[in-house]
Formats: C-alpha cells, sequence, structure tokens
C-alpha cells in the first residue's frame, strides 16, 4: 500500500495514475467496502473484487488491459471505512472509447475523425475467453498508440455449456444488456455479442446506447410513435431500436456520426454498410439468431480492407 501511496502522491484525487519503481506506468482503481453498507451490498462488492482477480489476472492477451496486482488494506476500526481494495493496472494513455465518441473534447482525436480508424478499432478487438457481460464504451480503452483494449472483469464468468447459471443474478449496463439475458436469464457467450453490436452502433453513429434526441434527430426517417415531440426530447430512446429500423430501410446514410472531416470514400461506405449489418444481426432479439463472433471477425476483416483501399 505504501508503494501506490508514494507511486499517485498518497492517492491525490487527480492522480488516477502512478510510476512504480521499476518504471511501470500503471492506473490504481479502488474498490472500498463501506461499515455502513448493508450486508448484501458489502458481498456484491467482494463478489465483483474477487471474480476481478481471478477471472482477469490470467488473461494475457494484447486486446485486454493486464491486471499486475492488488493490495487489501484492514484499516483501523476508527475510520469510517473499513477495507480498501486496490487494483492496480496497465495505464491506458489514451482514455475510453466512450471519450472519443462522446466527449466534445475528444473532437479532433483519430478515432473521431477517421471512419478506416473507426473500422479497424473494430476490427482489432477481440472477445475475451471469458462471458464478460459488461461489454461497453466505457469499458474499452485505448492505450498509447491507440489499441483497443477490453477492460472490468467484475461481473465475468467462465462459460460451461454444461452447468446451470439460473441463480446467477442479471448485471450489466442499460442500453447494452443482452434483453433474452435480462428477461430469461440465459446466459450465454451471445450476451456479449449482442453488448459488442451496441458498441459497434455507437461507432457507426456517435450517439451513446441511450439517448436523447436533439432537434436534428427528429427529422431522422424513425418511425416515431404519436408522441409530443418535446415528450421525445427529455425521454431517453434505445440506440438499438432506431438504428435497426433505419438500417434495415437502407437509410445507414441518415444515420452515421457527421464529425469525421472527410466524407467517407465509396468503398468506405460500402465498409461502413458491412459493419452495419453486421451490427444488425449482433443485436437481434433471441441469442441463436446471432452470429459466433467468429463471423463477426470475418465480417469485420473484409470491412477493414475495403476501407483501407482508398487510404
Amino acid at each position: 500500500m505504501e508503494e501506490l501511496a508514494a507511486a499517485t502522491m498518497n492517492f491525490a484525487t487527480d492522480r488516477e495514475m502512478g510510476i512504480l519503481p521499476d518504471g511501470r506506468e500503471v492506473a490504481i482503481k479502488g474498490k472500498r467496502v463501506d461499515n455502513y453498507y448493508s450486508q448484501g451490498l458489502e458481498e456484491l462488492h467482494a463478489e465483483a473484487f474477487m471474480a476481478e482477480i481471478t477471472m482477469h489476472s490470467p488473461i494475457r492477451h494484447k486486446h485486454i488491459v493486464r491486471l499486475h496486482g492488488c493490495c487489501v488494506s484492514q484499516l483501523p476500526p476508527f475510520r469510517e471505512r473499513e477495507e480498501e481494495c486496490l487494483l492496480v493496472y496497465e495505464y491506458m494513455k489514451n482514455g475510453s472509447l466512450r471519450d472519443h465518441l462522446h466527449n466534445p473534447s475528444f473532437s479532433s482525436s483519430p478515432v473521431s475523425t477517421s471512419w478506416k480508424m473507426r473500422i479497424e478499432f473494430l476490427h482489432d478487438y477481440t472477445v475475451s475467453p471469458v462471458i464478460h457481460r459488461d461489454i461497453k464504451s466505457s469499458n474499452i480503452l485505448l492505450d498509447a498508440t491507440w489499441v483497443p483494449r477490453l477492460s472490468d472483469f467484475g461481473l465475468s464468468l467462465y462459460w460451461d455449456e454444461t452447468k446451470d447459471y439460473s441463480s446467477v443474478d442479471i448485471n450489466g449496463s442499460y442500453g447494452y444488456v443482452d434483453p433474452e439475458y435480462f428477461m430469461r436469464q440465459c446466459v450465454k457467450p451471445t450476451i456479449d455479442v449482442y453488448s459488442f453490436g451496441v458498441v459497434m452502433l455507437e461507432v457507426l453513429t456517435g450517439k451513446t446506447a441511450l439517448f436523447h434526441p436533439k432537434e436534428e434527430d427528429m427529422q431522422m426517417e424513425f418511425n416515431w410513435p404519436h408522441q409530443e415531440k418535446s415528450n421525445y426530447m427529455r425521454t431517453p430512446i434505445n440506440l438499438v431500436d432506431v438504428a435497426v429500423q433505419l438500417i434495415e430501410a437502407g437509410k445507414l446514410r441518415k444515420l452515421l456520426d457527421k464529425r469525421p472531416a472527410a466524407e467517407p470514400t465509396p468503398r468506405q461506405l460500402q465498409a461502413v454498410d458491412l459493419v452495419a449489418q453486421t451490427a444488425t444481426r449482433c443485436v437481434r432479439m433471441q441469442g441463436k439468431d446471432r452470429p459466433a463472433i467468429s463471423q463477426v471477425v470475418t465480417n469485420l476483416q473484409a470491412a477493414l480492407e475495403l476501407a483501407r483501399c482508398d487510404g
């Protein structure tokens, strides 16, 4: 704990990263267990912490953030918090995919301004050997060379088709959760395929998984149910509902993010269309109708080759 405190200037609030004595840049993530939490919440935090360690630590993959280690410190009884649990990750210099898609301060980053890089990013991403259960743009981080890395394995499970998962709690993030998993508690690898499909739609549209429509969004030829326009602009809309309807109607251009500096070339537009068609298959309601991740990778490889044709 002393070593981590020194690396982060005694856990200064503006220092989410530090440098260890061996020169490694690391990110420190804290999970604290509070005296005043209910027993159920204490167990939930402990389970997430242990899952992060047991699932994440053994994984060594170029597209997964490396977990270097952890530290658990028992604090004195007079302190408000009983226990502090720290996780030590390799530092991801370029933040999260969500930052680059939705934060205006990142509007000039390569991910924001290049269709080719967006498709290249999707192609480089690969699913981990476990069921992650919380794939979303904020859990996909970018290193110093813009390589995407998946992070946060606190909800992950090892997949075993012979195992009964009916007692497993339903977890995930709004907008990304597989509806079949949510309604029927079907724990399968297709959970992550659905969530990745939502991320693909985010990359194409520049919109969050749940978004508040703006005035220009109301011009999209989406079949909005009869309701006052002002009500829609106050109510979050599910990106999947809007995107799938427009893509299947052949109106992809109305949906694309307008921020990339240059209009997509004809080949890049073909590539984007292939990504869009793949995404709509990934977010189908039933897992059996979704493609295997191997097919997703094949489609993204084809899309990347098209995107690279025009530089």
